[in-house]
């Protein structure tokens, strides 16, 4: 692509309809942010070469009467597939590791452009070679203000999405106002609400020269298109989920569908924690180890969550306990957390390790709550743990407080199973313990698991004591 002041490209107007373009615009936004886009349809059976084309523009009016401020390309190779349209799109927009990351905008795009208008700018589609003016949006001349009235609206072309009628044949050759219109009867465009989607990644058009209409053809998804006999692969699935293991999978539904706002449901994970008592050998806070590496996850849903809350990952220990691996104190706007890795060669004590499963939890005033995301799966991003590797989190929601299951370790030994020879009961020492052996003979020792089963602790006094301890 390029885009650079050009003062050498006179406007064109074709005044008679002996030329006709193969191509139109048939879709325009200006919304929030960097919601803005061009859509460009190819309303006939054969492909167009774009490098025959360019889309030149003046901003907030033209600097020289009766020239472009900018001529603008489209990037080498670039085509348009019969009856289907070529969408423009700002980067910030189709960037998904940036904060305006609009996904409903991003799975059209074509082509990234960062001078999309503001309202005020007038863009059209030329012919390079002869320099004539096959379509446009907007008036050349003098800046309007905040933008042109488009069928009877005022200021349409900001905050507006504007969708070209299907009864427009062709471009109308650089006359904007009769383009847009006095009303919605004599206008060529329909005016739609602000961050109005619903039409974009395809175009009905009347006179289709083939029978097909190209369009999404699967009757789940969000943009179905009951005309369609052709599926273009713009079909989306708002919701649902396409990872094949979790319980909604509905990723076999239709072929070639993109998933948006993904909401995959999972077996829940039982893993004991205690927050309430630091003596439970399962006992866990917030604080965590920083290692020589972390995983960072990006929080773009920020909607559930109130300043003050720490927003924490956990990892699950080769006991099956609950570790902090990283936490975040948010402060209101969107965040990361870096999830830190494994450093002891030995057992899984300090970290992550790869592959390991990413469990939130929630500290809010005082009390634990469970948390529910849903985990990009785009590239870079992956939804288990990745030493140096990103994560984001699409979606998040906070659930029931967590259930405390807080576990002790039986008398006699310590929580990882060795013997305690001293008892000591509210800072008195009890007994004295000799040996704790199972029914088998076996000392309790760290190989050992000491829940479930019973034991006989033998006392220095002679006495003995069966106990059978149980982690539930």
């Amino acid at each position: 692509m390029q885009i650079f002041k050009k003062m050498v490209y006179p406007f064109v107007f074709l005044l008679s309809t002996t030329l006709s373009s193969q191509i139109f615009f048939s879709e325009y936004a200006e919304g929030s942010s960097y919601n803005k886009y061009l859509e460009i349809y190819n309303h006939t059976a054969s492909t167009v070469d774009l490098s025959n084309y360019a889309f030149p523009s003046c901003s907030n009016g033209c600097d020289i009467d009766g020239e472009w401020d900018y001529m603008n390309y489209f990037p080498d190779g670039s085509v348009i597939e019969p009856g289907d349209v070529y969408v423009i799109t700002h980067p910030f927009a189709t960037d998904p590791l940036n904060e305006y990351y609009t996904p409903e905008i991003a799975i059209y795009s074509d082509h990234q452009f960062s001078y999309l208008s503001n309202g005020d700018d007038v863009f059209a589609l030329i012919e390079i070679e002869s320099g004539v003016i096959l379509d446009i949006l907007g008036d050349v001349g003098p800046d309007p203000g905040d933008g042109w009235d488009v069928a009877g609206v005022v200021n349409a072309t900001k905050d507006h999405t504007l969708v070209r009628k299907s009864s427009v044949l062709n471009g109308n050759s650089g006359n904007w106002s009769a383009s847009a219109g006095l009303n919605s009867d004599d206008s060529e465009w329909i005016v739609f609400d602000n961050e109005t989607w619903s039409n974009l990644g395809f175009h009905n058009y009347d006179n289709n020269p083939s029978s097909d209409i190209v369009g999404c053809t699967c009757e789940d998804a969000s943009n179905y298109m009951s005309l369609a006999t052709v599926d273009d692969g713009s079909c989306v699935i708002d919701g649902g989920c396409s990872d094949d293991s979790a319980l909604n999978y509905t990723g076999n539904i239709c072929e070639d569908v993109t998933f948006i706002n993904e909401d995959c449901q999972y077996d829940a994970i039982d893993v004991s924690g205690c927050t309430i008592d630091t003596s439970a050998c399962n006992y866990f806070d917030w604080t965590y180890q920083v290692t020589s590496s972390n995983m960072t996850i990006a929080i773009t849903d920020i909607e559930n969550l109130i300043s003050g809350d720490i927003l924490g990952v956990f990892f699950v220990d080769n006991n099956g306990y609950l570790h902090c691996g990283g936490s975040v104190n948010f402060d209101g706007d969107q965040t990361a957390i870096s999830a830190w890795a494994n450093d002891n060669t030995s057992n899984q004590l300090d970290g992550f390790a790869t592959g390991d499963e990413l469990l939130f939890l929630l500290y809010r005033e005082g009390s634990v709550y469970e948390v529910s995301v849903t985990m990009s799966q785009d590239t870079p991003f992956v939804d288990s743990f990745s030493q140096n590797g990103f994560g984001q989190i699409t979606a998040l929601s906070i659930g029931n407080v967590f259930n405390q299951n807080c576990i002790y370790a039986p008398l006699g030994v310590d929580c990882d199973g060795n013997m305690i020879t001293e008892i000591i009961e509210n800072g008195v020492l009890n007994k004295n313990i000799i040996k704790s052996i199972d029914f088998l003979g076996r000392s309790f020792n760290n190989s050992l698991n000491f829940f479930n089963q019973p034991y006989i602790i033998l006392y220095e006094n002679g006495q003995y004591e069966k106990r059978y301890f149980s982690n539930h």
